[in-house]
This record gives structure tokens, sequence and C-alpha cells, in this order.
């Protein structure tokens, strides 16, 4: 568990970094806002990382580890990214950054894939909710650290001295994938033949069409609601330090709760009871949005507000990576997993870059009740699915069962 938290959180760290600290660093340079947004095109390599997951199951170091060794090669080269950045001038060096930037994505979207493999193989049924909730809460340790102390860092050190410090941060995980020896009964034979075809198959196993529309309708509901907090808070007259503070920090707070109860819940309570009552607090958040909607500048209504919403992300995101990693094939992890991530933030994405075009034209409160359709329409999609236990894949090659030795020393 403290190692898979040390790679959600590193993970982030340059990612935040690049989305959150480095459009304030290059605006204060002087570079203009056209350039600065060209910098958010490399969000688009985290949707598509689905296309060169089945390469990380087929292909992997006996040595070293099938998903150790990616972690090992991954987790350096973004280390070394970072030390490279570090050397170029942000103002004058642009050009350079921004490849740097690109593949610091690229390592950090990839090295995902393999954690999430890795968490997929190794995690128990009954292990997996708390899994979740560590990779949940270390996404946003790694967001404020990265996004957050490093720009203060910046204020205070200067851009070389910040990058290094990033750069030695993300340094410390490898420490424990060095020491970690991966268990190699978990990477099954079959991963050899692995290949995009995986990716159809996933889509043709029975029941699996209800499962894709609800990954791809349940966070909807969240989405539209949380994109409207930053110009919403700008609009009644909140400073952008101020908005910060409640957005970065509460709203991280809260959804580390959520993610950690759910975790703690998830292996006690019934998946399906849980995902029904994380969509029914979302429901709630939205609706105590209205008064801000509609201009009402109360502070207490507006910090509930947001700790409700952001409780309900926590907890969200907790359970249906649970779900997700229910549903992958322990021999095709990176890629059954990372293409339902693909699915589950396909359509958010999309809804996300266009909720504030739908705000212009239905308002705040026309977009929360958006935002409450979509609740419903998740709310009755998970009433009506009943495939919430972990399903049991049946291998060709002999497996291990708990309660078996695994000599030590054997390959």
């Amino acid at each position: 568990m403290v190692l898979l938290g040390g790679l959600y959180i590193t993970q982030f760290l340059g990612v935040a970094f690049i989305s959150t600290a480095v459009p304030a660093i290059l605006r204060e340079s002087g570079i203009g806002l056209d350039v600065i947004g060209a910098l958010y095109l490399f969000g688009l390599i985290w949707p598509l990382k689905f296309l060169w997951a089945p390469l990380i199951d087929r292909y992997g170091s006996k040595r070293l580890g099938h998903y150790r060794g990616w972690l090992i090669l991954l987790q350096s080269l973004i280390f070394v990214s970072l030390v490279a950045a570090s050397f170029f001038d942000v103002a004058i060096n642009f050009t350079v950054l921004a490849v740097l930037f690109g593949l610091i994505s690229l390592f950090s979207a990839t090295q995902d894939i393999a954690a999430d493999a890795l968490g997929v193989t190794m995690l128990t049924p009954d292990e997996r909710g708390f899994g979740n909730s560590i990779q949940t809460a270390s996404g946003f340790i790694g967001s404020i650290l990265g996004g957050g102390v490093v720009l203060i860092a910046y204020e205070r050190l200067g851009w070389q001295a910040s990058l290094l410090i990033l750069a030695a941060s993300t340094a410390i995980p490898l420490l424990n994938i060095l020491r970690f020896k991966e268990n190699k009964y978990f990477i099954k034979q079959e991963a050899e033949s692995v290949s995009y075809a995986d990716i159809i198959n996933f889509f043709r196993r029975p029941g699996m069409g209800r499962w894709v529309v609800i990954i791809m309708t349940y966070p909807l509901g969240l989405a539209a609601a949380n994109a409207l907090y930053n110009p919403m808070l700008v609009d009644l007259g909140w400073s952008l330090d101020r908005i910060g503070i409640v957005i970065n920090v509460v709203g991280a707070v809260s959804a580390i709760i959520g993610a950690a109860i759910v975790g703690l819940l998830i292996h006690r309570l019934d998946r399906k009871l849980i995902m029904l009552v994380a969509s029914g607090l979302t429901g709630v958040a939205a609706l105590t949005m209205f008064s801000p909607a509609t201009g009402t500048n109360n502070p207490t209504t507006i910090y509930v507000s947001i700790f409700l919403l952001m409780f309900a992300f926590g907890a969200s995101n907790t359970i249906i990576t649970t779900m997700m990693m229910d549903k992958s094939k322990p021999e095709a992890a990176g890629t059954d997993y990372t293409l339902q991530y693909a699915l589950t933030s396909a359509l958010t994405f999309v809804l996300a870059g266009g909720v504030l075009a739908l705000a212009e034209i239905f308002s705040y409160a026309g977009v929360l009740y958006i935002s409450l359709g979509f609740t419903v329409l998740s709310l009755l999609l998970v009433w009506s699915y009943n495939d919430f236990e972990p399903v049991q894949f049946q291998n060709e090659t002999d497996q291990l069962t708990l309660g078996d030795e695994i000599p030590i020393g054997t390959d």
C-alpha cells in the first residue's frame, strides 16, 4: 500500500506542476495565453493511453518483474526529464521545455498503466477498496504538492531549485520499487498473447455493455457541477487566492476524507449500495449549489457545498475504480483497467469543456439542473444493474490459491 501510494503521488507531481504551476509561471514571464493554453493539450494523453496499454501487458522484464520493470524505467525517465527541464530558462527555452513537458506527461500516463495493473494483479477483492482509496487520496496529495507547494517554492527558490526538488520527490518511490519483489505468480503466461484484440474482446464479455454505459454516465453529474465552481466564485467577488485555498485545499481534503471512508467500508458494505450513496451525495451537493448559483454569497453554504461535492468525488472515484479492478483480467490488467478509465473519462472530458458554454446559455442554475438529471440517470442505471461481484476469471495455466505456499527462489 505504501508502494502504491508513493507511485500515485509522484505520477501526479509532474502532471499537476505542468497543468497548474507552469501556466502561472509562464504568465508571470510574459508568455501569451494562446501559448499557455497549448499546455493543456498534454491532458489528452491520459484518455488515450489505452492505445499502448496492451504493450505494457504483453512485454515486460522477467528479471526485474513484469510491471516492476516498467515502473523502474518510467519513474527514472520522469526523474531525468524533470532534472533536464531545470536547466532551461522558462521564458527563453519554452519550445524545449514544451517537449520535456510532453514527455513527462507521456511517461506519467504510462507509469499509471503499470501502477494500475500492479494493483489489479496484487490486491485481493477485499483489499481493492482500500487500495483505490489510497489511489484517489494520493492523486490529490500529488496535485497539492505539484501544483501548489512547488509554486510556493518557485517564488522563493527559483525555477531550477524547484524543479530539482520536484525531481528528487519523484525519485523517492524508486527506493520502494527497487526493494519490492513482484510475485511472479500474479503475472500469467497468457500475458504473452495480449494484443489489441483484447480491447475488442473486452466489449464482448457477457453483460459488459451495461457496465460500459454505467461508467460513462456515472461521473457526468459530478463533472458538470464541479466545473462551475471557479467561475461562479469569481462572479461572486471572491479573490483568486481565496478560491485557490477553498478549491485546492478544502476541496482536496474533503475528497481524501470521502475516499478514506469508502476505502474502509467497501469490504463491509455492498458495492451497489456504496455506488448509490456516492451518486446520491452528488445530487445533494448540486442542490446546495443553487444558492451561490443564483447570486447568494453565503460563505458557510459555499464551504458546505464544496465539502459535499468533493467528498462525493472522492467516494465516487474510489468505488468506481474498485469496480474497474474487479472487472479487469489479471493477464491483461493494464489494458482492461486503462480502457475502462478511458471510457469513464471520455464524456466527462467533453462535458467539462462545454459546461461554461452551457452556463452562458442556461445560467449556472440551468447547468445544475443538467447535473441533477445526469445524477438521476446514474442512480437508475446503477439500481437496475446487479453484477457487482468481482469477476472470477478462468485461465488455462495453473494458479496458486490463497493458502498455497510460494517456494522461495522459483520462477
